[in-house]
């Protein structure tokens, strides 16, 4: 494995000032890799083995290559040498690429300017003749963001500055992510992040002082920022970078996300930490077993939404403290005034808050639809500790106001392996939507790629699944596919993690005993088990929540 590295000595952002270490990190593809007779390229800073590659991009070429003696060779200085080592690649019909670095199984160069977009072909021609092939698409742009680790993953390489002249690495020397201030409206931060791939982005004044900046989208933890500049890095071939101002709105926030996005394409993510006092919350405190009544108005305390709309969101936050970790919970809480939305979050020992789950429907459970627009949240709180819960309105319902009641209940929810097999019954007790569905609710750990298959069969009712992710987020739902009258759900687990498994009759005040069963299978199962199911009863798309739409839940912002 190599690395390339080059010291940026001036460049311009507004002013011109020193800058430090900027590395070009590049990982191994390891022996499958160099043991192919193709050439397999990849973006030099984000890895993406899609092919894709921009003219004036750093790219690296793995693959089997005849060095002159076996060695490897670095450019001894600008410019670039197009032959190294005795190494020349070509692309596109005999365009000459920059060479950085050369060896027997990798090569980092600089895409050559000026090819046309399209499918092309990239051969490398080695010291004793010898040559190898493979193919790429030539795109105008294809983003990829450095990080201070050179793995394409955690911090960028980059810079925080408030003034343009004094400069706050992004990354702490071990390449952990510095806590850095998200600003202030009057005094912003701006952060400089290095890659490579967007210069060339369409875009409509391509030639002003802020270079491609209007063409690419950069989003911190989904709330979109400010691009001041987007362009390349006079004096370093294949290096681009980025000013964006960080939203202030973001301050306390901890750790966020980082996405570029230029001409529909996606760099890899990153992420930097934002530090800053965070808004304290006014919460009344709620125990287990406890119902209230409360009333979402104009006096309540405030959330900022994350979709950059500028919509807001009343809520009341109440303080829940558990003494056992996965402990597990359901929350209702039902209006008739407002479209109810229950958000659960972890408080932090630095006082800051993780939202943990989140449920907008499925409170409202009825005959084989959804009645009402009630939440009931299912959740497992991890650890023991302090969590607070908001009552709020959906994303669809900024500002929704009205009386609402808030209830808890604790130990609702059985854990179980694969290979379980589970007598259980229906039964007055159980958890119970608020348009008067009962469900049993049960608990497993699952590994990204399980194909997890859960039956649910009864003589008694007519049996339907539910399989969440523990935040929320649907999986999947059956009705009719273990025949007759049963369910049979089959999911691809998109992620290691806790999943629960509603089962329920689907119909109200109907009780009964059932059957349930999970087990690890190798039937394939699609990534996206939502995309066709079998005929019967269903969960309209209003009662399933998305990753996406957990997002934006995660986003918002408590405001003063």
């Amino acid at each position: 494995m190599k690395s390339c590295h080059e010291v940026i000595r001036a460049y311009r952002f507004g002013v011109n000032f020193a800058l430090s270490l900027v590395a070009l990190g590049l990982f191994s593809l390891g022996g499958s890799a160099a043991a192919q007779a193709q050439v397999v390229v990849v973006n030099a800073a984000s890895f993406s083995t899609d092919g894709a590659i921009a003219p004036d991009t750093l790219a690296t070429a793995f693959g089997a290559f005849n060095t002159q003696n076996n060695q490897s060779y670095s450019a001894p200085g600008l410019p670039l040498p197009t032959t190294l080592g005795g190494v020349r690649v070509g692309i596109s019909g005999g365009a000459q690429a920059g060479l950085f670095f050369v060896s027997p199984t990798q090569i980092n160069f600089v895409v050559p300017s000026g090819l046309p977009d399209g499918p092309a072909t990239i051969t490398v021609v080695s010291a004793d003749g010898t040559s190898r092939t493979g193919m790429v698409t030539i795109v105008r742009a294809s983003p990829g963001i450095f990080t201070a680790r050179a793995n394409g993953q955690g911090t960028p390489a980059g810079f925080a500055t408030s003034d343009g002249v004094n400069l706050i690495p992004l990354a702490l020397p071990d390449g952990s992510p510095r806590e850095l201030s998200a600003g202030t409206r009057e005094r912003p931060n701006l952060l400089v992040i290095f890659g490579t791939g967007w210069r060339n982005t369409p875009a409509a004044n391509p030639n002003d002082s802020n270079g491609v900046a209007e063409a690419v989208i950069v989003t911190i933890q989904g709330v979109q920022a400010m691009v001041a500049f987007a362009g390349a890095v006079p004096g370093l071939p294949g290096v681009d970078q980025i000013n964006v101002i960080v939203p202030p709105e973001l301050s306390g926030i901890g750790l966020v996300r980082i996405k570029v996005t230029t001409a529909g394409r996606s760099a890899n993510i990153a992420s930097v930490r934002l530090g800053g006092q965070a808004v304290p919350l006014r919460t009344q405190d709620l125990a287990a077993g406890q119902s209230l009544f409360g009333a979402l108005t104009p006096d309540d305390q405030v959330q900022l939404g994350g979709d950059g709309s500028g919509r807001t969101y009343f809520f009341d936050a109440y303080r829940f403290v558990t003494t056992a970790a996965n402990t597990s919970v359901a929350i209702g809480l039902n209006s008739l005034q407002f479209d109810a939305t229950v958000l659960v979050y972890r408080r932090n020992t630095d006082g800051t808050l993780t939202l943990l789950a989140a449920d907008d429907q499925t409170g409202g459970l009825g005959n084989g639809d959804l009645e009402n627009d009630n939440a009931l949240l299912l959740t497992i709180l991890p650890t023991a500790g302090e969590y607070i819960i908001f009552a709020t309105s959906t994303t669809d319902e900024p500002n929704g106001q009205g009386s609402y009641t808030l209830s808890l209940r604790t130990g609702v929810i059985q854990t179980i392996t694969y290979g379980a097999n589970i007598s259980g019954s229906i039964a007055a007790g159980d958890v119970q939507s608020s348009a008067g569905v009962l469900l049993d609710v049960y608990a497993f750990n699952g590994v990204a790629g399980d194909s997890a298959q859960i039956r649910l069969s009864s003589t008694v009712f007519d049996s339907f699944l539910i399989l969440n992710t523990a935040n929320g987020e649907l999986v999947t739902f059956d009705d009719n596919s273990g025949g007759a009258a049963n369910a049979l759900a089959t999911a691809l687990l998109p992620e290691s993690g806790t999943y629960l498994i509603l089962a329920t009759p689907y119909e109200k005040g109907r009780t009964g005993a059932y059957t349930l069963t999970l087990n690890k299978t190798n039937a394939l199962a699609s990534p996206d088990t939502l995309a066709a199911q079998p005929a019967g009863r269903t969960l309209s798309a209003k009662g399933r929540l998305k990753a996406a739409e957990f997002e934006q839940f995660e986003l918002r912002r408590v405001i003063n």
